[in-house]
């Protein structure tokens, strides 16, 4: 069991290519940045270097800000079953919680 442990992304050295950045974010446009290394790298360093700023609000706050109606936390995911938004917001909220600095993992230490 790892306790304490942070993940962060690696800093970004000053040989960054702020143009091939915004390059590969278009050309990744589609991709995931947790399941992409190239979308991963160009946003990191468009976030390093200033160019980009992460969104500072959730989803469901944006749409709320915007009047706009966002699924019920009950509602499915697909069709096809599997876990309800409340489910998979519960499970977030938890690897959160681990990911924070003096986080004790539920408990155990």
């Amino acid at each position: 069991m790892l306790e304490d442990t942070i993940v962060t992304p690696p800093r970004v050295c000053g040989h960054a290519d702020i143009d091939l950045a915004h390059e590969l974010m278009r050309e990744h446009r589609a991709c995931r940045i947790g399941r992409c290394v190239w979308k991963a790298a160009a946003y990191y360093t468009l976030v390093d270097t200033g160019r980009l700023a992460p969104q500072s609000l959730t989803p469901r706050e944006r749409a709320a800000a915007r009047g706009l109606e966002f699924p019920s936390l009950d509602s499915q995911v697909h069709a096809g079953g599997g876990p309800t938004l409340r489910t998979l917001r519960e499970v977030l909220d938890k690897l959160g919680q681990l990911a924070l600095p003096g986080a004790d993992g539920g408990g155990h230490g």
